[in-house]
């Protein structure tokens, strides 16, 4: 439907990391089918192994998806604020305590499946919300969406190009907005 368009491109263009809200857990099949040939690993902050794999994946630039994520694990901080350091022809980023090689194709996806999910300020300055909840607005637009199909396919052939076309200038516009933001935070004196 428009929401599962919206949001695939979305999360195809974020300049931040995502968080995606997924009830139904059929945005992270997506995820995993999607990014399948990038080698994407599943883990959560409760794995024994999370900073090995995170690590891995940082150094080796997989995917990596973060499951039941409720809270952020203030670990992840210096990745999801981009506190890279370039030392000597390489990228290090500090995970714990630890320094590590940064690859530009790293992802790290952080998922939960609780719609009702209570996020700070904070954490949704630093991640892309993507939120992929049921709603009857959405059912509505899936149900639209089929009987078009059926009924007159080259409409749903347009209609699915126009919500993809409206995703990507929402992506720009929260661009825009975000390089508004920082321009004007650089401003000095009285912007009035």
């Amino acid at each position: 439907g428009v929401r599962k368009t919206e949001n695939g491109v979305i999360l195809d263009h974020a300049i931040r990391f995502p968080l995606v809200i997924d009830p139904s857990g059929d945005a992270i099949a997506f995820m995993m089918k999607k990014y399948e040939g990038e080698k994407i690993q599943k883990t959560s902050f409760l794995d024994k192994a999370f900073m090995k794999t995170l690590a891995g994946a940082v150094r080796f630039g997989t995917a990596l998806l973060v499951e039941n994520v409720e809270h952020i694990d203030p670990i992840l901080n210096p990745l999801l604020n981009r506190e890279l350091q370039r030392t000597g022809g390489r990228t290090l980023v500090r995970i714990g305590n630890e320094e590590i090689d940064y690859s530009p194709k790293f992802k790290i996806i952080l998922s939960t499946k609780n719609p009702a999910v209570q996020l700070t300020p904070d954490v949704c300055s630093r991640v892309t919300l993507i939120n992929f909840s049921v709603t009857p607005a959405s059912l509505e637009s899936q149900s639209l969406s089929q009987i078009i199909r059926i009924e007159k396919p080259e409409l749903e052939i347009k209609r699915a190009s126009l919500l993809k076309l409206q995703g990507e200038q929402n992506v720009k516009l929260r661009e825009l907005e975000d390089l508004m933001l920082s321009k004007i935070s650089a401003c000095e004196g009285s912007i009035l």
